[in-house]
């Protein structure tokens, strides 16, 4: 046996004779996996981009190396908007129909003891109970009109004019019970504040009603009119003398001169 320093690390290192496999001299560490890693991640780069150039050319056609929309898509993409939309406004009518049986009886009573016709109030207020009933069946009415979808721009200012209009309705009927609960002045001054708000809350429903009703004749839904109870010369739009449901095109969308 050698001592040889030399000779005892040749002896250590393997060699093709011993069957021991040699490292590589380049230093480099390959993974029992890379030749399928690198062919699945250039095979999947080629599958994308061949995906994305799929997609472009489904959408974008033209020769001569013009980029044009490819008619049937869009056609298709129109298509499915407009149906869309015509099932957003069948429930937005649903939704408001709901809310004006609601919102009515409210503003009847309401009207009763802070006349819209600008006489004076009643001399005695309903119980506080009976105040905040009133509050909350608006409130509930305000639900109708949460949690809505984005559609169209007309669709968006309707929606928004409804839900609106139940707000200030509600802020008038919050004054309402503050001045019940005032005296002297501050009570006067809190019923000119609830008979104002209740006016805006009315005429800012008529307009988002009107608006409700062109929306339904251009979806095929025909004539709506879900107006609230106003006074002659208060500024409210009121209903014109269609009949409900006339203009109605079976869900198709139309379009009549309003």
């Amino acid at each position: 046996m050698s001592t040889d320093p030399l000779s005892t690390e040749q002896e250590k290192t393997p060699s093709a004779e011993s069957g021991k496999p040699v490292p590589d001299p380049s230093g480099k560490v390959h993974s029992a996996n890379s030749n399928s890693t690198t062919w699945w991640l250039t095979g999947g780069s080629v599958l994308l981009v061949g995906a994305v150039v799929a997609s472009v050319v489904l959408f974008f056609g033209g020769g001569d190396g013009q980029v044009t929309p490819d008619p049937a898509r869009v056609a298709e993409l129109e298509a499915s908007a407009d149906a869309r939309h015509v099932d957003q406004v069948e429930s937005l009518i649903g939704h408001t129909r709901a809310a004006h049986d609601e919102l009515v009886p409210v503003l009847d009573s309401l009207n009763e003891v802070l006349p819209a016709d600008g006489s004076a109030p009643a001399d005695d207020f309903p119980d506080g109970e009976e105040i905040d009933d009133w509050l909350g069946t608006v409130l509930a009415a305000g639900g109708h009109f949460e949690h809505a979808e984005s559609g169209q721009t007309d669709f968006n200012v309707t929606h928004a004019g409804l839900s609106g209009s139940v707000d200030l309705l509600g802020s008038a009927l919050s004054a309402y019970h503050a001045a019940s609960q005032a005296e002297g002045d501050q009570q006067v001054a809190l019923l000119d504040l609830s008979a104002d708000l209740r006016d805006q809350a009315v005429k800012a429903w008529s307009v988002a009603a009107t608006q409700l009703d062109v929306v339904s004749i251009d979806a095929g839904h025909g004539h709506i009119h879900l107006y609230l109870p106003s006074e002659p010369g208060s500024g409210a739009l009121q209903p014109d003398e269609a009949e409900e449901g006339e203009g109605a095109s079976g869900g198709a969308l139309g379009h009549d001169d309003h």
